[in-house]
């Protein structure tokens, strides 16, 4: 046995250094910068004593020495600063949750001097069920294993130098994950009005159970109380060290880099200091629910999370079958020009003529007509019937009204922009323009066409921009409309951006554009299961159930 020296008592330094108090005969030296946090200890602890920096030099340091600190540059910063006294047969203990290739860096800074670096993930509840994850050489385990006995319940050896850290990472990054993963689920059933209590026991007894839902969920979250003891800043410290982790060994990590951007917008409506059960809390008031040990009511009428929660700047609609309602009347003409092309030569199916639902109708034309056989220029006389007919449907005195806003589109843009978030439209064609360009005579002059466009549709002033495929060279599900709108909104993060529309295409645009919340509606031609097949993180009934 040998004297110990305790370097950083913050929450889990302080719990290892008491557990790991010498015995009679031994010093436990302690040192933080928190000097009154060092004296407390030191009175608590019958052969605890404050480590004297100013001596460090002249005094040798005790043989066994532990941090457990913020990061390991805080690590590697002691280690220089100490290096000088340390001697060979030194045993360097490091319980911070640190970066496993550090420690290979530490491991051989102090094999240089005969000492040995272990690094030491710790992981479970104070109250005595702690674990630790070690990484060192077989020769020196026994002896680590011999003072962590005193302060852990197990100790597992997981492998050489920075195996304890790296598992430690993975644990947490696969933790924080299944406890987004069960508030999202717990999310729904309350939704649905199914009692949060009751779900929790069903899954805690099915294949879906995980320690975030026997734990987390069960003793911190559904009670409200949210004090496991584990701060959110330390679980994202965690999770970004297994990503980097990730990253060194070449390893791609889809849904947990998912996972952690999800945890670090949560993380925005909460305080540093705030328990890590608290992001469960977060996941559900981002639904509009609550996850609550007692039943709750059904939502009969579901909307989407809110787009300020969700940091969202600027939201894109899509115009027909979106914002607009038309009913199907794109798709019939289109269909009726196609039927009355000569011979009969154009055939297809129903389920290939909905694969091109949200594009430009001139490429469903020249698609079908050259697979026909057709030239170019047949595919244009094609084209030029397409929007003679589509002009009658729309504005011919007989069907006035035909086009008309969704009901209230009007009143869910006042709030967006109120809101401070910006509203835009895209559309792939340009037959919306094209038909105001020959009922309004204004010929060759795209944003004075759109701009009566709006007036047509009373928006005239409600919106902040409109593009077309023509603006930027190709339409959806190129992403290139929504980018075009991000720079002209100076908008860096596409994730800041939302995009709405009633066709696959829209929600294939949304997700090649990087945006940070895609939903379909039901009021075009596409059903659910299209879309969440696509791709889309909701879908709605109209675009009027939007949260703000």
């Amino acid at each position: 046995m040998s004297d110990v020296l305790f370097i950083g008592l913050g929450a889990m330094g302080r719990e290892l250094a008491h557990r790991l108090a010498a015995p009679p005969g031994y010093t436990t030296f302690l040192h933080d910068l928190n000097h009154d946090a060092v004296g407390k200890l030191a009175s608590e602890l019958p052969h605890g004593k404050a480590f004297n920096t100013s001596t460090a030099l002249t005094e040798p340091l005790p043989s066994i020495v532990f941090t457990c600190l913020p990061t390991s540059a805080d690590v590697g910063q002691v280690i220089q600063a100490l290096l000088e006294r340390i001697g060979s047969g030194t045993l360097w203990i490091d319980c911070t949750s640190g970066d496993p290739f550090k420690d290979k860096e530490f491991a051989d800074l102090l094999r240089g001097k005969g000492a040995t670096f272990v690094d030491v993930g710790v992981s479970g509840a104070a109250e005595g069920t702690l674990t630790a994850m070690v990484g060192c050489p077989l020769d020196v385990l026994h002896r680590v294993e011999s003072f962590l006995g005193r302060c852990v319940k197990r100790v597992v050896h997981c492998g050489d130098t920075g195996a304890g850290h790296a598992v430690k990472a993975v644990n947490n990054i696969i933790m924080g994950t299944n406890l987004m993963v069960a508030s999202e689920g717990l999310s729904i059933l309350s939704k649905y009005g199914v009692d949060s209590s009751q779900a929790l026991a069903v899954i805690n007894e099915s294949s879906g159970r995980s320690w975030a839902t026997l734990d987390r969920m069960r003793n911190y979250v559904l009670p409200g109380t949210y004090d496991y003891g584990f701060q959110l800043s330390l679980l994202k410290k965690d999770m970004l060290t297994a990503l980097q982790l990730a990253s060194g060994t070449g390893s791609t990590t889809p849904l947990l880099t998912d996972s952690f951007r999800l945890v670090d917008n949560a993380s925005q409506n909460l305080s540093p200091n705030s328990d890590h059960t608290q992001l469960a809390e977060v996941v559900a008031r981002l639904q509009s629910t609550e996850l609550l040990d007692r039943p709750s009511m059904p939502n009969l009428h579901p909307r989407s999370p809110s787009m300020r929660a969700l940091g969202i700047k600027l939201v894109v609609f899509d115009c027909a079958g979106t914002i607009i309602d038309e009913g199907g009347l794109v798709y019939n003409v289109l269909q009726q020009v196609m039927r009355r092309a000569p011979g009969g030569r154009i055939t297809y199916t129903e389920e290939e003529f909905n694969k091109w639902h949200g594009c430009n109708k001139i490429e469903v034309l020249r698609h079908f007509g050259s697979r026909a056989g057709m030239s170019e220029e047949e595919v244009q006389t094609m084209y030029t019937d397409f929007l003679n007919s589509l002009q009658t449907g729309y504005f011919s005195p007989e069907n006035e009204g035909a086009v008309a806003v969704i009901p209230g589109i009007t009143e869910l843009f006042r709030a967006l922009r109120e809101a401070g978030i910006k509203v835009c439209l895209n559309t792939g064609r340009s037959v919306f323009l094209r038909l105001i360009n020959r009922t309004h005579g204004l010929a060759g002059y795209p944003h004075a066409i759109a701009d009566k466009l709006l007036q047509v549709l009373d928006l005239e002033g409600k919106i902040d921009g409109l593009v077309v495929a023509e603006d930027v060279g190709m339409g959806r599900p190129y992403p290139y409309m929504i980018q075009h709108l991000a720079r002209l909104h100076n908008i860096m993060n596409m994730r800041q951006i939302a995009k709405l529309g009633d066709s696959v295409r829209d929600i294939e645009e949304g997700r090649f554009a990087g945006c940070g919340f895609v939903a379909g509606v039901l009021t075009g031609v596409d059903s659910a299961v299209d879309h969440l097949k696509a791709g889309a993180d909701l879908v709605l009934k109209s675009v009027a159930d939007l949260s703000v």
